[in-house]
C-alpha cells in the first residue's frame, strides 16, 4: 500500500469492517484482522499476516472491538486465526479488488518466491462512492444498467456470462421460483442484456477484470526498471536512468492498452467477440466507427459479449462524471446557472473515444461550431449574458456562435492582462484561428480547451480557504489568501497587506503554523545566523494543507460511519423485525405504534447520516484526485 496516514488507515478499516462484517456470529471478523495487519505493517506474506495477527496487538484489539460491536456468545475461548481462514480472506479481498497481491519473479536455482499483498487504498475508500455510481448507471442506461452495476459491485467481479443469466433469471434482483430460467421472455431479456454489456463496454462503465489490475503499479514499475538497467553495462548515468523511466512509462501505458484492447490485432476490445454474420465491408465501416465515437453505441449490433470474460466496474469512468458534476456546479456558482449549463456542453464535447482517467489536466480540443451543434434550440443561452452590453453593440441581434464566442471570452479571462490569468481561467485558446463575440470581444479563439487544473486548484483553495475560516476565523483565511497570492512575506508585510495588527498577525501566523498549514523560512543575513539578523518568511506549503484537510475528511467520514454502525446496534432488534416477510407485507398491523415511530426516527437519522458522507466523500474526491501542484 501506498503510505497512508493514520486517519487514512482507520478509514479503510472501518470500511472493511461494515462492508464485509464478521465471519459468523462465533469466529472473529478475518477480513477486517486481516486488512488491519497490512494497513499497519504493510507489504505482507500470508505467514507474516498469520504471525501479525495472532501474536500482536492487533488480534487483541479487534477481539475486544468485536466483542463490544457483536452480540455473540462468549461461552467458547477465542482461537488463533487459522492459516485457511487467512485465506480466504485474502481471496475475498482480492475478489473486491480492496488487496494487491504480487509474486516476484524467480529464477530455475532458488527456491519459490513468497507472494506478497498490501491493501489497495483507493480501492476501499471508493466503496463510499457505490451509491452514486449506481444512479449514473441509471440515468445513463436506465434501470437494467443500474442492475448490472450493483450486481459487479456486490460480488466485485464476475463473469459475463453469469451476469446476463442471473438477471435474465430474476429481473427484479431476488431469486424466485426454480425454473424462472424458463419462463416467458428469458430470451429476449438476456439479448437485452448482452446488448447492454456490450455498450457497458465500449462506454467505459464496465471494463474486463484482468491479472495487471492486481499487481501493484509500484512493482510494475520496478520490474520494468529491473529488466532494462539489466541491459545497460556499468553504472548507469543520470541521463541512462532518465531514458530507462521514459521508456518504462511507454511499457506500462502499452501495457494499459493492450489490458484494454486485448493482444490482438482486430478491432474488437477485450471481452467483445464479432458475430458471425458480419461482412468484411461492414468490418472496416464498423472500425473506423469504433475508433472515431465508441459512446454512440452503433456497434453493438456487429459484436456479441463474451461469456466467459470477468467483468469490474471501471471507477474512473463514473469519476469523470462525478468531476464534470463538481465543475458545472463551480462554474454555475462563480457566474450564473446558465452560463453552468453552457460549460456542461463543453465538457459534453470531450467525447470519450479513450479511455479517460479523471485526473487529466485538460480536455480535448473543442470547437465553437461542434459546441453549437449539441446545444438544444429550447435553450436560451442570451439569458446568461448582460443584455444592455449586447445591446450597445449594433442593432442586429447576435447570432449563437456570438454567444457562445461572449461565454468563451469570459471563461477564457480575456480581458485580464496579469501574470496569472493562466492559472485561473476555466479555459485556454487552442489554435489560431479568432472571432468576434457577441458582446464585442475580438480575438476570442474558435478552438479551447477545457483547463481542469485550473478549475480544481480554485476548488481546492476555496475549500481550504473555508476550512480556514470556520477554524480560525476570518483574519485567518485573509492572511492566508494573501500569502497564497504574494507568496513568502514577513509578519510586517502580511500586517500591511491584510491591514491586521502586527501582534495579531503574529498570533494566527502562528496557530496556523501549528496546524500544519503555514510553513516558515528562515534567511540568514549572514553565516552567523543569529535570530536578530535572520529574515523569517511565512509561507503556504499546499501539500501539507491538502494532506492536513483530507485529514480531516477522512476522520469525520471514519465518525459518521461508526455513527451509522452504533445506531444500527442500539436498534437491532427492530431492524431485526422489520426484515422478516410478514412483516414486510403488513407493517401496520404487526408494527405497534411506538415501533413505527422508532423506525421513522430511525430512518431519518440514517439518511442524514448518509447525506452529509456524500458531502464529505465529495471533498475528499475532489481534494484526493486532482492533486496538482498550483
Amino acid at each position: 500500500m501506498d503510505s497512508a496516514s493514520r486517519e487514512c488507515t482507520g478509514l479503510c478499516r472501518s470500511i472493511i469492517a461494515e462492508h464485509f462484517g464478521p465471519v459468523t456470529e462465533v469466529r472473529l471478523c478475518a477480513n477486517e484482522r486481516v486488512a488491519t495487519a497490512l494497513l499497519q505493517k504493510g507489504r505482507l506474506s500470508v505467514r507474516e499476516i498469520q504471525r501479525c495477527i495472532n501474536t500482536s496487538s492487533i488480534g487483541q484489539r479487534s477481539k475486544r472491538r468485536t466483542a463490544v460491536q457483536s452480540a455473540a456468545s462468549t461461552s467458547e475461548p477465542e482461537q488463533p486465526v487459522s492459516l485457511r481462514l487467512i485465506q480466504q480472506a485474502l481471496v475475498t479481498l482480492i475478489q473486491h479488488h480492496c488487496v494487491l497481491h504480487s509474486n516476484p519473479p524467480q529464477r530455475s536455482d532458488e527456491a519459490p518466491a513468497e507472494e506478497y499483498f498490501e491493501v489497495h487504498a483507493e480501492e476501499v475508500v471508493a466503496r463510499l462512492r457505490f451509491g452514486t455510481y449506481i444512479s449514473l448507471a441509471e440515468e445513463w442506461g436506465g434501470p437494467e444498467a443500474g442492475k448490472v452495476i450493483r450486481y459487479l459491485l456486490y460480488h466485485g467481479q464476475a463473469p459475463a456470462g453469469q451476469i446476463v443469466e442471473h438477471l435474465a433469471t430474476y429481473p427484479d434482483g431476488e431469486p424466485g421460483a426454480p425454473g424462472a430460467a424458463q419462463s416467458a421472455g428469458y430470451e429476449q431479456r438476456a439479448a437485452q442484456l448482452r446488448a447492454l454489456l456490450v455498450r457497458m463496454i465500449q462506454g467505459f462503465f464496465v471494463r474486463p477484470s484482468t491479472t495487471v489490475q492486481h499487481v501493484s503499479q509500484q512493482d510494475r514499475l520496478i520490474a520494468h526498471e529491473d529488466m532494462l538497467r539489466k541491459s545497460f553495462r556499468g553504472v548507469p548515468t543520470t541521463k541512462v536512468l532518465k531514458e530507462i523511466k521514459g521508456k518504462v512509462a511507454l511499457m506500462i501505458d502499452e501495457e494499459n492498452r493492450k489490458d484494454w484492447e486485448g493482444p490482438g490485432d482486430g478491432d474488437a476490445r477485450l471481452g467483445l467477440k464479432r458475430k458471425a454474420d458480419s461482412s468484411g465491408a461492414r468490418d472496416k465501416r464498423l472500425k473506423r466507427s469504433l475508433v472515431a465515437d465508441v459512446s454512440s453505441g452503433r456497434t453493438e449490433d456487429e459484436f456479441d459479449i463474451d461469456p466467459e470474460v470477468w467483468l469490474r466496474v471501471h471507477y474512473q469512468r463514473f469519476d469523470v462524471h462525478m468531476r464534470n458534476r463538481a465543475l458545472v456546479q463551480a462554474v454555475a456558482q462563480k457566474y450564473n446557472p446558465i452560463t453552468g449549463e453552457v460549460f456542461r456542453y463543453m465538457l459534453q464535447c470531450d467525447r470519450l473515444g479513450e479511455a479517460r482517467s479523471e485526473t487529466e489536466v485538460r480536455s480535448r480540443p473543442v470547437s465553437l461550431t461542434s459546441l453549437s451543434h449539441i446545444i438544444p434550440a429550447e435553450v436560451k443561452i442570451q439569458r446568461g449574458l448582460d443584455r444592455r452590453s449586447i445591446e450597445d453593440r449594433s442593432s442586429r441581434a447576435p447570432s449563437q456562435l456570438e454567444f457562445l464566442a461572449e461565454y468563451v471570452a469570459i471563461l477564457t479571462d480575456s480581458d485580464n492582462i496579469s501574470s496569472d490569468a493562466r492559472n485561473t481561467r476555466f479555459l485556454a485558446p487552442s489554435g489560431t484561428g479568432t472571432t468576434v463575440s457577441a458582446g464585442g470581444t475580438a480575438k476570442v479563439p474558435t478552438s479551447f480547451t477545457v483547463e481542469y487544473r485550473n478549475i480544481i486548484n480554485t476548488l481546492q483553495l476555496e475549500m481550504i480557504r473555508q476550512m480556514i475560516s470556520e477554524q480560525f476565523g476570518p483574519i485567518a483565511a485573509r492572511i492566508f489568501s494573501i500569502l497564497i497570492s504574494k507568496g513568502k512575506l514577513e509578519e510586517k508585510h502580511i500586517s500591511k497587506l491584510g491591514l491586521v495588527s502586527i501582534g495579531e498577525t503574529r498570533d494566527i501566523c502562528s496557530r496556523l503554523f501549528a496546524a500544519s498549514l503555514l510553513s516558515l523560512q528562515e534567511v540568514p543575513k549572514s553565516n552567523e545566523r543569529n535570530p536578530q539578523r535572520t529574515f523569517f518568511l511565512w509561507f503556504v506549503d499546499m501539500p501539507r494543507c491538502k494532506m492536513w484537510l483530507i485529514d480531516h475528511l477522512y476522520r469525520t467520514l471514519a465518525q459518521l460511519g461508526a455513527l451509522r454502525v452504533e445506531e444500527r446496534r442500539k436498534h437491532a432488534a427492530l431492524l431485526r423485525k422489520v426484515e422478516r416477510s410478514d412483516v414486510k407485507e403488513d407493517t401496520e398491523r404487526l408494527l405497534a405504534e411506538w415501533e413505527r415511530k422508532e423506525l421513522s426516527a430511525l430512518k431519518k437519522k440514517l439518511e442524514g447520516i448518509t447525506v452529509a458522507e456524500a458531502r464529505a466523500d465529495l471533498d475528499v474526491f475532489i481534494m484526493r484526485h486532482f492533486n496538482y501542484m498550483p
